[in-house]
């Protein structure tokens, strides 16, 4: 669930507070939460994120609804979607086929670049700490079952 936050901090703004809950109810092998459920607070924006590793079909979707109408992201179906008004149509665009680890290995090449000074880094360090507040937080939330503030 982390990139999906990371992402919708991007899109959307930095999270200052949220509530988690969190299990390792499935996967074999590992000891890690693979279900987790989130509400978050991006200033006046409400967030709300679902994550379970193991469901049968493999789908990621991202919606942010906007002042001006919908936006919908479906990896799964490699789509973009939007739609301007109540009940009116979507309209979608290909994004093409993305391979399960494609945004993975880019991040990495692109954190390697960064370290061999062939790129500049892909977010900035007030970013990344941001990226890092909110997982503790989320941690810290599934631990003790409370809201947690994201102070800067």
């Amino acid at each position: 669930l982390t990139h999906t936050l990371n992402a919708a901090e991007w899109l959307v703004g930095p999270i200052d507070r949220l509530v988690c809950d969190a299990a390792h109810q499935v996967l074999e092998g590992v000891e890690v939460e693979d279900t987790v459920h989130l509400l978050a607070r991006h200033g006046g924006v409400l967030g709300c994120y679902s994550l379970n590793q193991h469901q049968a079909p493999n789908e990621l979707t991202l919606t942010v609804i906007c002042e001006g109408g919908t936006a919908r992201f479906e990896a799964h179906r490699q789509r973009w979607r939007w739609m301007l008004t109540p009940d009116g149509p979507w309209h979608d665009e290909d994004s093409g086929p993305i391979e399960r680890d494609s945004l993975f290995v880019t991040q990495a090449a692109g954190f390697l670049d960064a370290i061999d000074r062939l790129a500049p880094p892909p977010c900035t360090l007030a970013e990344g700490l941001q990226t890092l507040r909110v997982n503790l937080a989320a941690l810290e939330s599934a631990r003790r079952q409370t809201w947690e503030e994201i102070h800067a």
